[in-house]
């Protein structure tokens, strides 16, 4: 799960009061080698730490707040540390070597801080930015949305992110799980094609070059490009190669474990399912088309999906050099 400000905060005031353990210290390091930028927030906020006044009584904590105001309208920072006269080192530096248990407020103070506008250009910058993660990793939007990113995907959230609107790049695949906003629709550009969502949870695949595969969990969907649109719902699976015909199922509870959910669903359909998750081709006797068919297929084999399709619609299996078709099976 990656950071948000509020916990990024968090955390580099563990790093800094030597509070993080291993784990914690290593992404810290590894963040700021990230961006030039990422060394001056510490430096801010290291320097924000060493003026706030020193209180081991929790009941003194409103105190200490009321002065963090005072500070805060002072526009120019001091450069010395407050002293601990009866030892001669700042109250930081004391506390890195003794009780670092006891500063957690000292967090929330710097988080405050920041917030308000001492860290520098990171808040103030922070909407009208570009922000980039890189799978696999649980990204998660400052909206509430979450994506979950496989191995190599890359998702982009873009300047003025929920403002207008919550616009975002992908590359690869990745799961989505948008917070509803109808005054924000969320849209996912993916080059020329995009996906727009008011709030649904959906998956997005286009890890080949002009592959573009969609499947919807719940909620809708519309898949655009700029020549005409798709709407998808529970249950719809969308899969456009690139100079091709777009190609569309329902009936698909989970694509990846290939779950079909059939409930007198007219054999067209079905067939039309079997073509996009299993890519055969399966065609019928035009008088077969309307039959209903009821059945629940979880991981099967396409062989034995038809095989009982076949069997409840009395109907043989052929298969054809150029695909495989279902015949009404003569006494």
């Amino acid at each position: 799960m990656l950071y948000s400000d509020e916990a990024l905060y968090t955390l580099l005031c563990k790093y800094v009061l030597s509070e993080a353990d291993t784990e914690e210290r290593l992404w810290v390091e590894e963040w700021l080698q990230t961006d030039a930028r990422h060394p001056q927030l510490l430096a801010a906020l290291e320097k924000v730490l060493r003026q706030i006044p020193y209180r081991e009584d929790a009941a003194d904590t409103e105190i200490a707040w009321q002065r963090l105001s005072a500070k805060m309208e002072d526009d120019q920072v001091k450069e010395s540390p407050i002293k601990d006269n009866r030892k001669g080192n700042s109250p930081v530096e004391e506390s890195l070597r003794t009780e670092p248990k006891r500063n957690t407020w000292w967090m929330a103070a710097a988080i405050f801080v920041l917030a308000a506008g001492a860290g520098l250009w990171w808040i103030a910058a922070r909407n009208n930015r570009a922000q980039t993660f890189t799978g696999p990793v649980m990204a998660q939007l400052k909206d509430g949305s979450t994506i979950q990113l496989d191995s190599l995907a890359q998702l982009e959230v873009l300047p003025g992110f929920g403002s207008r609107q919550r616009l975002v790049k992908l590359t690869g695949k990745a799961v989505f799980d948008v917070t509803p906003d109808a005054v924000h629709p969320f849209i996912v550009k993916l080059g020329e094609r995009e996906v727009k969502v008011l709030g649904t949870k959906f998956t997005i695949d286009c890890t080949d070059k002009g592959f573009l595969r969609v499947h919807v969990n719940s909620g809708r969907v519309m898949v655009k490009d700029n020549r005409d649109s798709v709407i998808l719902s529970t249950g719809m699976l969308l899969e456009h190669q690139a100079g091709q015909s777009v190609k569309v199922a329902g009936h698909v509870m989970n694509a990846e474990k290939k779950e079909l959910v059939f409930t007198d669903t007219p054999l067209s359909e079905v067939l039309q399912t079997i073509g996009v998750v299993y890519n055969k081709q399966v065609t019928a006797d035009s008088m077969l088309l309307g039959l209903p068919v009821t059945a629940t297929f979880t991981g099967e084999p396409v062989e034995n999906v038809l095989s009982a399709i076949a069997y409840m619609t009395n109907t043989i299996i052929i298969q054809h050099v150029s695909g495989i078709e279902l015949k009404k099976h003569e006494e």
